[in-house]
């Protein structure tokens, strides 16, 4: 069943066509990595399905109803969304960071109920970041800024999860952690679409790959589908080895320039 629809989506900055013409149905319960090169359009594609870019032309549809006709209330509890940057300029704590995702479920100025409280502390718990509760967010590391935010939009417990690249700043440890953990939502009935660079990653962890060049969507399916010589060469200008890994049980990308 389809839960985000785009039509005809065509989307310019100052002028400049940035994406155009994306159609495409993500279903409900997909776990979604969309790749690319730089500059291709992926976060401007994320931004737009999270309401905070303006459509050019076509139509976004999510959950039946057209994105434009959501309070941003409402659209905060239909999708989590985390930027590829994160800037913030106070020292909150990063427990107080992600007891905001909580804020979509409760008036505009009610306390932090114990539920609000108990899915925080899971969030945190879940991304292996507890032991960072009490520290200032200025004081982190950006891999372990990324891990809060992704706390945060885990508490703020959408139907849809919106990632700019998630796993850039951790390690390998949290990187597989990490994608585990999306793909533990997605079982539970999450849609998440993330923007990742690692194509065996994404290959290894996503149901469905979305290929984006210039602002234009090459190719959207199973990694096998997405994942050939002639688009990776179409898109990326590399050469590359495709294989079955058994190991993964995914297809695995070697590129040569």
């Amino acid at each position: 069943m389809s839960i985000i629809h785009t039509s005809g989506l065509q989307v310019a900055i100052e002028k400049k066509p940035i994406l155009t013409d994306i159609h495409a149905n993500i279903d409900k319960g997909d776990l979604i990595g969309l790749i690319g090169p730089n500059g291709s359009g992926k976060s401007t594609l994320l931004r737009t399905l999270a309401g905070l870019q303006r459509i050019t032309k076509g139509t976004v549809t999510v959950a039946g109803n057209e994105l434009h006709t959501y309070k941003t209330k409402e659209r905060a509890a239909l999708m989590s969304y985390v930027p590829q940057e994160t800037k913030v300029n106070f020292h909150f704590r990063a427990r107080e960071i992600v007891l905001m995702g909580r804020h979509v479920h409760t008036s505009r100025f009610a306390t932090e109920t114990k539920e609000d409280i108990r899915c925080a502390e899971l969030a945190l718990q879940e991304t292996n970041s507890l032991h960072l509760a009490d520290q200032s967010i200025l004081n982190l590391s950006g891999g372990q800024r990324q891990l809060i935010f992704l706390a945060k939009a885990l508490a703020q417990e959408t139907p849809i999860m919106l990632l700019d690249e998630p796993i850039s700043a951790l390690d390998i440890h949290f990187q597989l952690h990490i994608l585990e953990l999306l793909q533990k939502r997605r079982n539970q009935g999450a849609t998440i679409i993330a923007v990742l660079h690692d194509l065996n990653l994404a290959a290894r962890y996503c149901n469905k790959l979305m290929l984006i060049k210039d602002g234009q969507m090459l190719q959207f399916g199973n990694p096998e589908h997405v994942l050939t010589k002639q688009l990776l060469k179409d898109a990326y200008h590399v050469n590359t080895h495709i294989r079955f890994d058994d190991a993964t049980d995914s297809v695995t990308v070697t590129a040569f320039r």
